[in-house]
């Protein structure tokens, strides 16, 4: 339990190109507009103050590895994203704890601690996120990847396509990339300060949700995937109890399965995050 595994949680949580096959039967998608879909998808959004899931089954595979983790997850929506991650014998080995300008990540296997912000995530890994993205992502709330660290999102520079399963958006946007990609680019011999990314959105036609998410370098191997299976009724509220993220970067492929069950919305949860005097805190600068 390291620094790359609470990196590995919110990584898979943003790009992919590998293909993912459907695992729900979708009803045949109705002749609506681009105007039209987004109001439905504005319509159909989960409606909540807080989430809580008294159990998630948590599997992490790494290049053919697989490991697999049982926890805890609780939302209080634009406030705080608390989870909890134990060991197959019940021990914590983990405990996050996020609020719009805050990161808190407990490493109870190694005693350490890590009080940040989120531009730890750019500095150390080259990645741009938020508190609001995050929190859409495990809610499965509608946005616009590309503008993930930004309130816009951008719906005019998507192409609309009907299929009979679903309603898709996607772009091609040329992205400056970051320095920590450019030196990946580097030690590959290749001197690229551009990539050409595309970003598809998939829209289930039943729910207006977004089930599958892709992000894709069309010049390399690299991408992230977050697809939502198992879609079901919670007391009038409409909810994917699996989440399926997926990256591939040159080589490595990394899957992370987030199982939530017993699920309940709009009662009252509380986070807990208390500091050990022992535990000694990680490093946030840049390398």
């Amino acid at each position: 339990m390291n620094r790359f595994f609470f990196f590995l949680l919110f990584s898979c949580l943003l790009f992919s190109c590998s293909p993912m096959k459907k695992a729900v039967i979708y009803k045949e998608t109705s002749n609506i507009g681009e105007v039209k879909l987004f109001k439905n998808i504005e319509n159909s959004e989960l409606n909540y103050n807080t989430l809580y899931s008294k159990k998630v089954e948590l599997s992490v595979d790494i290049n053919g590895k697989e490991n697999s983790l049982k926890g805890m997850l609780r939302i209080r929506r634009d406030s705080f994203i608390w989870m909890s991650v134990t060991a197959p014998l019940g021990i914590e080995v983990a405990r996050i704890y996020l609020t719009p300008d805050s990161v808190k990540f407990l490493d109870s296997y190694n005693k350490k601690y890590l009080l940040t912000d989120y531009g730890f995530f750019y500095d150390r890994f080259g990645i741009s996120i938020s508190f609001s993205c995050i929190q859409k992502i495990l809610t499965n709330v509608y946005f616009n990847l590309e503008d993930c660290s930004s309130s816009e999102s951008r719906n005019d520079k998507f192409k609309f396509e009907r299929t009979d399963n679903d309603y898709v958006l996607s772009n091609i946007q040329k992205r400056a990339i970051n320095r920590k990609i450019k030196k990946f680019f580097k030690k590959k011999r290749k001197n690229k300060d551009f990539a050409l990314v595309l970003q598809k959105i998939h829209i289930d036609p039943e729910y207006f949700r977004p089930y599958k998410l892709t992000l894709e370098d069309l010049e390399e191997d690299m991408g992230i995937t977050a697809v939502y299976i198992d879609f079901k009724d919670i007391n009038g509220k409409i909810f994917p109890e699996k989440m399926i993220f997926s990256s591939n970067f040159d080589e490595n492929r990394i899957k992370v399965v987030l199982k939530l069950s017993r699920l309940e919305f709009d009662v009252n949860v509380t986070p807990t995050f208390r500091v050990p005097a022992k535990y000694k805190q990680l490093i946030s600068s840049t390398e």
